[in-house]
């Protein structure tokens, strides 16, 4: 199978199916499945998708949680400790980037109506702690606001709202994004991500699919909820991600 498969992305159940019977042996459906199993336990093969899986060696997607992220997470989560919250760094990209993007960013994402109990608190919070206070804060910013009032070098919070069902986890404590929500948000030209678009995006997908092989299932799920998931559909086949 190593030989045949290994230098696949990625292959279907089907494809696998020879490698699981023996010459001659006719076997069910449970079996194949109890067989696939064993397979995924044993670190063999690692599920990408329904009914896709690959061979690869992959890694977990784990970006560094740093002291103001963790700040800012913190301070949200004792003011408003029942509002669903995300925080995160378009910075994280830069691991999939040949052009490294200069930019200190914090996002936080919340659920709908609570952008603004979000930024009211985070407002309060700039002006009474000294490790925050140089940070800009904006509300729902568009490409062109930042394009405006944030430079390169300049520390800022873009406080946004969190689309139902977007892919998160929790890491270290603190409630992040899966690496799938942010090639959507990517795709979907995310005014923060606005530094790795174009050509960049598509380098930015590559690495990443090369790296930690995002799941095309979520993927696809979350592409639905922002209007995108035939764009998606078609941006993968062209670029032969799976």
């Amino acid at each position: 199978m190593n030989s045949i498969l290994r230098d696949r992305d990625s292959f279907t159940t089907e494809e696998l199916k020879p490698f699981l019977i023996l010459p001659g042996e006719e076997i069910s459906p449970v079996t194949i499945r109890t067989r696939l199993n064993a397979l995924k336990r044993s670190g063999i093969i690692t599920p990408v998708g329904r009914g896709l899986y690959t061979l690869k060696k992959l890694h977990n997607y784990t970006p560094e949680i740093d002291k103001s992220l963790r700040e800012v997470y913190l301070v949200l989560r004792k003011q408003l400790p029942l509002t669903r919250i995300c925080v995160w760094k378009p910075s994280w990209l830069n691991e999939f980037a040949l052009h490294i993007a200069s930019i200190q960013i914090i996002v936080v994402e919340a659920q709908r109506e609570a952008e603004r109990a979000v930024f009211e608190v985070l407002q309060e919070a700039l002006k009474k702690n000294s490790s925050l206070t140089e940070n800009l804060l904006l509300l729902n910013p568009s490409t062109e606001d930042i394009d405006l009032y944030v430079s390169g070098q300049s520390p800022a919070i873009f406080v946004g709202r969190l689309i139902t069902e977007a892919p998160i986890m929790e890491s270290d404590g603190i409630v992040i994004p899966r690496l799938e929500k942010m090639l959507v948000d990517l795709f979907s030209r995310e005014p923060a991500l606005e530094p790795f678009g174009d050509a960049e995006m598509d380098r930015v997908f590559r690495n990443a699919f090369d790296t930690y092989a995002p799941n095309a299932d979520t993927i696809l799920r979350y592409a639905a909820r922002r209007g995108k998931r035939q764009e998606m559909v078609e941006y993968i086949r062209y670029n032969s991600f799976y």
